[in-house]
């Protein structure tokens, strides 16, 4: 049955996206399967020992808050029923209630096995309810039974680590202020014999949050919050919890992640963790409840479905027509500027914009003249490198005197712009609170050369998903998805000219190639957002210079040494910084 639902599944998918798109997608799951093998001995090793479980259940917080675990029932099987609500009274953290909402009507077996329960554990708050309510409307009604502090949001037939609360308690104490919380989480089989497909999450990421609901489970809410919100609303079922989290996210003060799998959400055949295709319906309300959620907050933006279910993507509008400066900082051949104009006016489909083309003094040549006489489409000034200064210190000077509102960063090697790339770039850039917006560059290859930048990896900073093949996704999609990162790359990147400027422009105390990474941080030390949009792609032609070897960054090292002593929090901890693949990092 299993290979039948598995052939089902290939088969719908192959018709609405074809054979090339499926196999890909079966080529990624299994080199990230590969590279998730022995999760489950990792997993179990990551587990503290019983004497420090024994200390924990005699451990007293200074605070010690009520948490309510909340679970809607509805026709639950008996197995994993009791596995759920075992797992919750086994919790080494013992300041907690049970709060049980069963919607099964006339199916009694969840009540005798509640019941069971509550004749030997008085924590447990339940109400048979008389109809079945929807799955938000039966979540509502255990979220009414709960007197805790803070809320605990389970899923029925899905299961906590032993130690899950006590963790959520220990971050609570550590982190006051602190109004919702999550954790990472995996998958465990129909028998509950396997862990698997670990999601390893960054810490709070407003950006990711509206391409996907990555926060899922373990989800806790802390109840002066949850007044706050409308809670689980029927006309979202399906997608219920993004609708929630999405509000959440919108009144919380603080928002914490712990970065450890303390929930395992159950895989079986009608589950949308097994199947994605099972629960279509639910996509479309996640579209519309992230469309609620931006009109809540006065941002305008178009909401589209992306290939993965579950996915979304916002292409956000443009403000008028301001001017953009597009900054080829690496000294173009006569050759290469005309490859690289014929490349921005194929897919031109805005017009403010000028070309500035920095050369050094003996650079200077009549070729570069000729070719900027004869080319009028688009208005392209040279600027000359006069002192010993090398070029990202000259335009930054420069920048003072230039009237254009926005400065993007290309190279000169570019020779295929997505359609619409420019608008993308300041549909992102114009938004409040956004520093550097960044897209993904491929080599002449097809594989991802630059794009978000990884702190810490390899010592100082990677470009996260290096070497993946276009058309492909990376771990959990993140390749193609919208989200914050510390930095991004300068190979393509744009920043509000009054950002840039109130940073202080490029660095002269970096390494040329730190210099984007750079000004990236200086822009987050300000207040501001820096975005990676996977919906510009820019593609490179050949070069005929070989790659060096990179040697540490030893100045940009030192200047952010006390930032890079920390996880990246776009990232995880619990994954490698020896490479880019997100393979599970060993302690």
């Amino acid at each position: 049955m299993k290979n039948v639902g598995y052939a089902k599944r290939g088969y719908q998918y192959v018709k609405r996206y074809g054979v090339t798109r499926l196999r890909r997608k079966v080529q990624e799951r299994l080199y990230r399967n590969s590279l998730e093998r022995g999760y489950q001995g990792w997993m179990l090793r990551q587990r503290p020992a019983e004497s420090e479980m024994e200390l924990q259940r005699t451990h007293v917080f200074a605070d010690s808050p009520l948490v309510s675990v909340v679970v809607p029932v509805y026709r639950t099987p008996e197995v994993f029923l009791r596995e759920m609500v075992e797992s919750v009274l086994s919790q080494t953290y013992r300041n907690l209630e049970l709060c049980i909402a069963d919607g099964s009507g006339e199916d009694d077996t969840a009540e005798k096995v509640i019941e069971d329960y509550m004749r030997r554990d008085p924590r447990i708050r339940y109400e048979k309810l008389a109809d079945n309510l929807g799955i938000a409307g039966n979540t509502n009604a255990a979220l009414s039974l709960a007197t805790g502090e803070y809320l605990a949001l389970l899923d029925h037939d899905d299961l906590l680590e032993e130690h899950a609360l006590f963790e959520v308690v220990k971050w609570l104490s550590a982190h006051p202020g602190t109004d919702l919380l999550y954790t990472d989480e995996d998958k465990v089989t129909f028998d509950s014999s396997m862990y698997f497909q670990p999601h390893f999450k960054p810490d709070f990421n407003r950006e990711l949050l509206r391409s996907n609901n990555y926060i899922c489970h373990l989800l806790v809410v802390k109840k002066t919050l949850l007044e706050q919100t409308q809670r689980y609303r029927q006309e979202f079922d399906g997608a219920q919890d993004y609708d929630f989290i999405l509000q959440c996210a919108e009144k919380a003060e603080r928002i914490g992640h712990i970065p450890r799998v303390l929930y395992h959400w159950r895989c079986h055949a009608s589950s949308t963790a097994a199947n994605p295709e099972s629960k279509l319906y639910a996509y479309d309300a996640g579209k519309r409840a992230l469309e609620c959620h931006l009109r809540r907050l006065g941002e305008a933006g178009t909401v589209e479905n992306m290939e993965n279910p579950g996915f979304y993507r916002i292409t956000y509008p443009v403000a008028g027509t301001p001017k953009v400066s597009i900054a080829l900082l690496d000294a173009p051949t006569p050759g290469a500027l005309k490859k690289f104009v014929n490349a921005v006016g194929r897919n031109r489909t805005y017009g403010n914009l000028e070309l500035l083309v920095l050369l050094e003094e003996a650079d200077k040549n009549k070729l570069i003249l000729n070719f900027i006489k004869e080319h009028r489409q688009i208005p392209i000034k040279v600027v000359y490198c006069t002192s010993a200064c090398n070029k990202f210190v000259t335009f930054s000077r420069l920048a003072e005197k230039l009237d254009s509102e926005y400065f993007l960063f290309l190279e000169s090697r570019a020779e295929q712009l997505c359609r619409g790339w420019l608008e993308i770039f300041l549909g992102n850039a114009q938004r409040e609170g956004i520093g550097a917006v960044g897209g993904r560059v491929y080599d002449s290859r097809r594989r991802l050369r630059y794009g978000a930048k990884i702190l810490g990896m390899k010592g100082s900073a990677g470009d996260a998903f290096g070497g993946l093949p276009l058309g492909y996704t990376g771990y959990f999609h993140k390749a193609v998805l919208q989200q914050n990162y510390h930095a991004v790359s300068g190979k393509a990147m744009m920043v509000r000219r009054e950002h840039f400027l109130s940073a202080g422009g490029f660095s002269e105390d970096v390494e040329d190639r730190m210099k984007d990474v750079d000004l990236c941080l200086k822009l987050e030390a300000l207040g501001l957002s820096n975005v990676y949009d996977p919906g510009i792609v820019v593609t490179e032609r050949k070069s005929a210079r070989r790659k060096k070897p990179s040697r540490r960054a030893a100045a940009f090292e030192k200047k952010w040494k006390e930032l890079l002593k920390e996880p990246d929090s776009c990232y995880n901890r619990n994954l490698s910084l020896e490479d880019t693949s997100c393979r599970i990092r060993e302690f």
